[in-house]
């Protein structure tokens, strides 16, 4: 197909299969790999290149209209996207093949990568020809060009470099996870910003569907590409068939929200939990480890979970509601209806708040909101044998002190003669980008999913 990519079987837009409580962004399995022609498995290789910048690019001049690719996906197993970009769990079929092979050249050159073909083949270990019937679909495709000539140490003939084609294709991401602030953004298929958009929100019940849907129309209309996908990250419970069956901070229930974009855009759209949207970020960007937990901290708190590189979901899609753990029976009356639930201790209003009531004691405040956070993690990371714990959140809160105290407690918590290494807490440095890339990618890894 040269103005569209094929839908994936891997996933209707956004969920998270009800069937399976992990989903594969990585696996190096040989049913994950590359498989030549014959059916043979091969190893994959990192990906060329660095990560992409962080940045934002200038818009481009050009307002002309986008144009869609495929519309609504179909429901089936999802599996994000992942510094090897797996594919399909198991290859059962031809398609599932060739599936494979494009995702791992995808992962080759992703994001700034130039090889010829005759690279990509000792790289990767496809023959010759599967790598040319691979890149030719994917120059059909628009996810790769041509671009130049490979220089050569020793006479002979110099074969034609390809790359990511960064022009063609355009990815809407939106994130909903602030308290703040609704982000939009417009990103190519190597995670660069071209254009962003953002919405002052003084109260984040005032959200509505069609909040969103006008974002992604302004972005769609200032897009200078085709539209691959548009992805909404939202601080919640999302379902298999990308309903948000409950999201407190927005105060959505039951609400069919992928299905209200694809209606309306007539494109694939996807509606993920958007911690797990920024774990995405975090495990592609950030150089982390296989097994990690990844907390957010905002309005509210929540958690993500990498093991063997597969994103814990849970039964019914709630693994990483952390923020609703009651930490003291008798503390404040949370939004859940319960008492003493973590967020109603760290969360960055509760936070800001106290220490705009005792400034001086600012460091003790943050100290032993971190101590709170490690005391209730040091269980589920001893359980899970994690010793990477990433945090996210406003730099006025986790900081210095907040990491700190989350340290001491972990440690001093889950510390035995069994557990000689120590559990190390850090500070996420990706910025306030995070859930718009990682959601990015989401899309990004249902189109290479497509058949």
């Amino acid at each position: 197909m040269v103005a569209s990519i094929h839908q994936p079987h891997s996933r209707s837009s956004a969920a998270k299969n009800s069937t399976a409580a992990a989903h594969s962004p990585i696996d190096t399995s040989a049913a994950h790999s590359p498989v030549d022609t014959v059916g043979n498995t091969v190893s994959v290789p990192p990906p060329a290149g660095g990560r992409p910048d962080r940045a934002s690019r200038p818009a481009a001049d050009g307002t002309r209209s986008a144009t869609h690719a495929d519309a609504r996906p179909p429901a089936g197993r999802y599996q994000f996207l992942s510094p090897l970009l797996t594919t399909a769990p198991t290859i059962s079929s031809p398609n599932d093949i060739r599936v494979t092979n494009v995702t791992a050249i995808f992962n080759l050159l992703f994001p700034s990568g130039a090889l010829s073909r005759a690279q990509i083949s000792r790289r990767i270990g496809l023959s010759r020809v599967s790598v040319s019937q691979a890149v030719a679909e994917m120059i059909d495709r628009h996810l790769v060009v041509e671009s130049g000539q490979e220089e050569l140490s020793r006479p002979g003939k110099r074969g034609m470099l390809v790359r990511l084609d960064l022009s063609y294709w355009r990815i809407v991401s939106i994130d909903l996870s602030s308290d703040l602030v609704m982000r939009g953004a417009v990103l190519d298929i190597a995670g660069h910003i071209v254009l962003r958009s953002e919405q002052a929100v003084a109260d984040p019940t005032s959200i509505t569907p069609q909040t969103v849907i006008d974002m992604c129309d302004s972005l769609i209309g200032r897009a200078d590409g085709h539209i691959l996908g548009i992805g909404v990250a939202v601080p919640g419970i999302i379902d298999e068939n990308r309903i948000v069956v409950n999201s407190s901070h927005l105060g959505w229930t039951d609400l069919p929200l992928g299905d209200q974009l694809a209606d309306r855009f007539g494109c694939p759209c996807f509606v993920d939990n958007d911690a797990n949207s920024a774990l995405l970020a975090v495990r592609l960007f950030d150089d982390k480890t296989p097994n990690m937990i990844f907390v957010q901290i905002t309005r509210g708190i929540g958690a993500a979970v990498l093991i063997d590189d597969r994103i814990v979901l849970g039964a019914g899609h709630a693994a990483g509601e952390i923020g609703h753990v009651i930490v003291d029976p008798d503390g404040p009356v949370c939004a859940c209806g319960k008492r003493g639930c973590l967020e109603t201790f760290i969360s960055t209003g509760r936070l800001r708040a106290d220490i705009a009531g005792s400034p001086d004691r600012r460091g003790e405040i943050l100290r032993t909101a971190g101590q709170r956070l490690g005391r209730v993690l040091a269980c589920s990371a001893s359980l899970l044998d994690i010793d990477d714990i990433t945090v996210f959140g406003p730099t006025d809160v986790v900081g210095p002190s907040f990491i700190a105290g989350a340290n001491e407690a972990i440690n001093a918590s889950s510390a035995s003669r069994l557990l000689a290494r120590p559990i190390r807490v850090r500070r996420c440095e990706i910025g306030d980008d995070i859930t718009l890339l990682g959601e990015a990618i989401s899309v990004l890894q249902n189109a290479l999913q497509r058949k």
